[in-house]
């Protein structure tokens, strides 16, 4: 018998894939001459190794991987690392218990991207107005910017939680009817845990949530690090009952809060200057900083200064903070990337303004937020060179989905799977961040089952990573004991 020319296990499912594209039943293929045979042979590699660039590490997959992997993410159990709700209680008291409560938060932000005046928040959030008349102010907006992922978001919890397909002048009154008898049960523990399956959740924000299940809290120290007046140094002593003449007093300032916070049982600090100023944290003098400190305890109560001006002193600050948090085992987490609202400076957000950080504390492990949107690569550049920092792709589905697929397929390919967490709503409202759950699963399934169709993981090593960018890398980044 005749050696065959290519053996019949090379990329069988490419083969496949080009006789869909010109229409040629499988079984059909043994009418046709062996010339045209080895070309298909030769397109297949071609194709599969030109096209798709992947190398093939891993046999080909047994039949039902696709639907195996599905399986399990939806069936997984997750540990949401960021998110800013606010107390179903709260908001059940609140005038936007209606369609706008899918619209607080980001999707707003794009109505006013879109033209829509800034003035109007307070019509839409704080008064109670009638649904239609709200949807009135914001439908030509809304026409303007319907495509952006954040009112995509909204649509698709308005569809799978309320059973509202669009939301328009014809449906506004019957979703705001259900929303509100919604918030009269146990809505976002059922949303939460029951359709959710979140074991914890990460909150950041100042108030306690009362009546939502299994929350663990992160903590600023904003008020030290973002300085920039006398003001905001005498409302700490006054709200600390301790004066604060030096800049020593300054720093126990700082410590009595990071030590009540830890006795609170916070599970990180986060940092979040870069809505305010630049990422790039340098060394100070105590000198210098002192200096810009007695400017400021000396000056006028209503005296703010620049943060070019207060960088000295918040820059010694974040390092006064730093060594009180590397006693500790607690991690640092910061918002990097696009910066929530509008009229933002996005230059400040690139994480690779902290390098420097990552080297000189090394015993501190560094969580980089919104998978660095949109400076993905300096993200996997960091994550791949510094062991002590990682990837959390909180809120960047809800930014842009298409953005979270490449660099998610790409992050696997460069930064060692432990060190990637996928999901954060960062909303306001559970029904955004099960919409945006909704989302983020089916794009890692996507991202996966390509990864094992390729060969570069089998179905086995596609699910382990399933279960450590979902679960288990927050549970040990952030100490939780379940």
């Amino acid at each position: 018998m005749k050696k065959p020319i290519v053996d019949c296990y090379v990329y069988p499912h490419r083969i496949r894939q080009l006789l869909s594209i010109v229409s040629i039943e499988p079984d059909r293929i043994r009418f046709f001459k062996p010339e045209f045979l080895i070309t298909l042979v030769l397109l297949s590699l071609f194709y599969s190794s030109g096209l798709y660039a992947q190398v093939r590490f891993r046999p080909e997959p047994t039949a039902g991987y696709e639907k195996h992997i599905k399986e399990y993410i939806d069936t997984l159990h997750i540990i949401d690392n960021h998110e800013h709700l606010d107390d179903p209680r709260f908001v059940s008291q609140t005038n936007f218990l209606d369609f706008m409560l899918l619209f607080l938060h980001y999707s707003h932000s794009d109505l006013v991207s879109s033209g829509m005046p800034n003035t109007y928040f307070d019509k839409l959030f704080n008064q109670a107005l009638p649904p239609k008349e709200k949807w009135k102010l914001i439908e030509p907006y809304f026409k303007n910017s319907f495509n952006t992922a954040f009112i995509r978001l909204a649509l698709l919890s308005a569809k799978e939680l309320y059973g509202v397909d669009n939301i328009n002048i014809y449906t506004v009154d019957t979703l705001s009817r259900r929303i509100y008898r919604a918030y009269q049960t146990d809505w976002a523990n059922h949303v939460l845990k029951d359709l959710c399956r979140i074991d914890y959740l990460i909150q950041d924000g100042k108030e306690k949530l009362s009546s939502v299940d299994n929350v663990l809290y992160v903590k600023r120290f904003s008020s030290w690090l973002n300085i920039r007046s006398k003001y905001s140094i005498d409302s700490l002593a006054v709200m600390q009952v301790n004066p604060i003449y030096t800049l020593e007093d300054f720093v126990a300032s700082m410590e009595e809060a990071f030590n009540s916070a830890v006795k609170s049982g916070i599970v990180a600090v986060k940092i979040n200057i870069a809505y305010n100023r630049t990422l790039k944290i340098e060394n100070v003098e105590t000198d210098n900083a002192r200096k810009v400190f007695r400017s400021l305890i000396t000056g006028n109560e209503d005296k703010q200064i620049t943060n070019v001006e207060a960088k000295p002193l918040q820059d010694y600050m974040f390092h006064r903070l730093m060594n009180i948090v590397k006693k500790t085992s607690l991690p640092v987490v910061f918002h990097t990337g696009l910066q929530a609202g509008n009229g933002n400076y996005i230059e400040n957000a690139n994480p690779a303004l902290l390098s420097n950080i990552f080297l000189q504390y090394p015993g501190i492990n560094f969580a980089l937020f919104h998978g660095s949107y949109p400076f993905g690569g300096e993200l996997a550049t960091l994550a791949k060179n510094f062991s002590n920092v990682y990837i959390d792709m909180n809120w960047v589905y809800a930014i842009s989905p298409s953005y979270a697929e490449r660099y998610l397929n790409e992050w696997l390919e460069t930064v060692p799977a432990s060190k990637i967490m996928a999901f954060g709503g960062d909303y306001r409202c559970v029904e955004n961040i099960y919409s945006e759950l909704m989302v983020a699963k089916q794009l890692i399934s996507d991202v996966l089952i390509k990864k094992v169709e390729n060969g570069y993981f089998s179905e086995e090593e596609a699910l382990t990573v399933a279960r450590l960018i979902l679960h288990d890398n927050a549970q040990k980044f952030y100490n939780i004991r379940q």
